[in-house]
């Protein structure tokens, strides 16, 4: 039971390969993608009932034992963050089918969609630092290709933004990865919760905390690190927007619930602070955004909702 924890990741990856060989048969993708996306639905449902009958679950791949193998880990969290991303990658799937042309379609944008998903589903499962590197290394390649689905000017011009801040979150997140194995000895992330809390080197782990919430801030568009956000998104085809928007920056948004509730918490009243200072101020900019570019008609529209909803 325990080896279907590596379906969410391994499905995608080699549907992701076979749809290389149809690219330009859109109507076979198409049918290949949908029973995919289906059955990889139903297997996140599954394996969410499993966890939460069963407790943790946990694979280490190639029978080698963690810390010096590769370990996948389904709790509660992770099992509930793959089905909503499955529910995501459904509908989004189905949408495209009705809105991304076969023109399109032709260059590959199904392969590259399974691929991204295989990238995310691994980010939400594994219980180790570096292949978490790895897993959002992937999801985020697959995704470069995706912004500039089409290759207009806007989004080449646009997307080259989302590019670079991310190239430079990576390097940045190597860098913390190597900080926090020359603390602590180890990348398995339970073995790293526990060394950290026999550690004295506050100011250390605070350093080396700060620098993963920078890159995980970056990732997750963060205050004030959202400013590439808006007009990447906005220049991809409506299903890849909406892609993006339901998964990649949740990535991010978990990757700092899961470091700072299993591994940085050796001084909550300086990271966490930190955090909620940031949460609230990314909450108030998103909703003065939001504000700044409605329309005269959906300002109004609003308005009476709300008059509505008071009376």
């Amino acid at each position: 039971m325990n080896n279907l924890i590596l379906l969410p990741v391994l499905i995608p990856f080699i549907i992701g390969t076979v749809l290389i060989l149809f690219s330009k048969k859109h109507t076979i993708q198409r049918v290949i993608s949908a029973i995919t996306m289906t059955a990889m639905l139903a297997l996140a449902i599954y394996i969410a009932i499993f966890v939460f009958q069963n407790g943790i679950t946990t694979l280490e791949l190639g029978n080698w034992q963690a810390p010096f193998g590769i370990v996948l880990v389904a709790d509660m969290f992770a099992t509930m963050m793959v089905v909503l991303a499955s529910i995501v990658g459904f509908v989004c799937l189905f949408f495209a089918f009705q809105t991304i042309s076969p023109e399109r379609e032709k260059f590959y944008f199904y392969p590259f969609y399974f691929f991204l998903l295989a990238g995310v589903n691994g980010s939400f499962l594994t219980g180790d630092l570096f292949n978490l590197f790895v897993f959002f290394e992937v999801m985020l390649i697959a995704s470069y290709i995706l912004i500039v689905h089409g290759g207009t000017k806007y989004q080449l011009r646009e997307s080259l933004k989302y590019v670079i801040i991310n190239v430079f979150a990576s390097i940045l997140f190597i860098v913390g990865i190597a900080y926090l194995y020359a603390v602590t000895g180890t990348l398995n992330m339970a073995q790293i919760a526990e060394r950290v809390a026999l550690l004295d080197q506050t100011g250390v782990l605070n350093v080396i905390a700060i620098l993963f919430l920078l890159v995980f801030g970056m990732k997750g568009a963060l205050f004030p690190l959202y400013f590439w956000l808006p007009r990447s998104y906005y220049g991809p085809p409506a299903a890849i927007a909406a892609l993006f928007g339901g998964l990649l920056t949740k990535v991010g948004i978990y990757a700092i619930i899961r470091m700072f509730t299993l591994i940085f918490t050796h001084d909550p009243s300086f990271t966490h602070y930190i955090i909620v200072t940031l949460a609230g101020l990314t909450m108030i900019f998103g909703v003065l955004g939001a504000y700044h570019n409605l329309t005269s008609s959906e300002f109004s529209l609003i308005t009476s909702l709300v008059r509505s909803a008071i009376w």
